[in-house]
């Protein structure tokens, strides 16, 4: 493109003149459209500090052969908003509800790319409410100690009632535990009455079906034991499971009674994952955001973990030595993962889904 300034005349595109200026620029040409070339998809798209009511996600750069202007963000398929960066913050979701995101990125034209992977979300669960429990009177009996799975928990007189939801055991469903109960008596040996329930569908509450687990008659013995297995029905997750013991009968779950104690305390249930062997090899939570756990039946010696990708290749490697494992997978992409670990000559296969 020509540019030209004559003084006293109209220039011509080709002359020489005694006053004024010439400028040559040059101008980009393109087909009738413009730009009609979409960005790339955004790739490695996770998901990452899940709440009752937000996830953050994040992605990998798209490129364009103009320029990529911003991405918009998808949520059960319908666009939730656009941002201009590789993250972004979903806000106003309902706790424990699943949610299914995909991002694209968009060009100053209008061209959206592909989509991205999709990544599956369920928000944290609603903090449930338990009704109030407890003993009025601790001055003649109480619970002395709990022993179910890793809890072994042994305390004083506690007022009645004791929150020790900080401390928990981990069951996978479709196994069966032993909890034993040991009262204690200041004086004379009462007869007491046991009750123990586990919230297996989260909903703040002990009375649905199959909720209590485990009753004792009224008996002045100075431990009550009894087993149980957790339903294949369970919800995935923590739990509360209260232990309580009355006074010459069996207790409720709610509501106050004149002699004994009641104490809560947290259960984490995680799901069985397969094995080729006759042993136990299992993962949980399943599927999982940053850790799982990965517990072997009866482990009494160090041994590998491999864990593989889809498509057969060797990411990441772990030595394990405890019954309960937590491997740090919050490097690994969002997919589905196989575990195999040889253990006394068996190989043992399982699988985890990384969010």
């Amino acid at each position: 493109m020509r540019v030209s300034m004559k003084y006293n005349g109209v220039p011509t595109s080709c002359e020489t003149f005694s006053y004024g200026e010439v400028e040559d620029y040059t101008v980009n040409i393109t087909a009738t459209g413009g730009d009609t070339q979409a960005p790339t998809a955004p790739s490695s798209l996770t998901s990452s500090n899940i709440t009752q009511t937000t996830v953050d996600l994040s992605w990998a750069a798209s490129t364009d052969n103009v320029g990529v202007t911003g991405y918009n963000v998808y949520q059960n398929s319908s666009l939730l908003g656009s941002v201009t960066g590789t993250s972004a913050q979903v806000t106003g979701l309902t706790a424990g509800t699943s949610y299914s995101y995909y991002v694209t990125a968009k060009d100053a034209a209008g061209n959206e790319s592909p989509a991205s992977n999709t990544v599956n979300v369920t928000t944290s669960p609603a903090t449930a409410t338990y009704c109030a429990s407890q003993g009025n009177t601790v001055t003649d009996e109480w619970i002395k100690r709990v022993v179910c799975g890793s809890i072994d928990n042994t305390s004083d007189v506690n007022g009645g009632y004791a929150d020790f939801t900080s401390i928990s055991t981990n069951m996978i469903k479709g196994s069966s535990y032993t909890i034993t109960i040991y009262p204690a008596w200041s004086g004379t040996v009462y007869s007491e009455g046991y009750s123990v329930w586990i919230d297996y569908n989260q909903n703040g509450d002990f009375t649905d079906a199959g909720e209590q687990v485990f009753t004792n008659v009224k008996t002045t013995a100075t431990s009550v034991s009894g087993s149980f297995t957790v339903p294949s029905a369970a919800l995935t997750g923590s739990t509360r499971m209260r232990v309580s013991m009355q006074y010459n009968t069996i207790p409720a779950s709610c509501g106050n009674f004149d002699y004994g104690e009641v104490e809560d305390y947290t259960v984490n249930i995680g799901a069985k994952s397969y094995s080729t062997s006759a042993s136990s090899l299992y993962i949980y939570p399943n599927p999982a955001n940053d850790v799982i756990t990965v517990y072997l039946k009866e482990l009494n010696k160090s041994a590998n973990i491999q864990i593989f990708s889809i498509t057969g290749s060797l990411v990441k490697e772990v030595r394990i030595s405890d019954l309960y494992n937590k491997v740090n997978i919050s490097d690994l992409p969002s997919g589905i993962y196989n575990i195999r670990m040889i253990y006394n000559g068996e190989v043992l296969n399982g699988k985890f889904i990384r969010q």
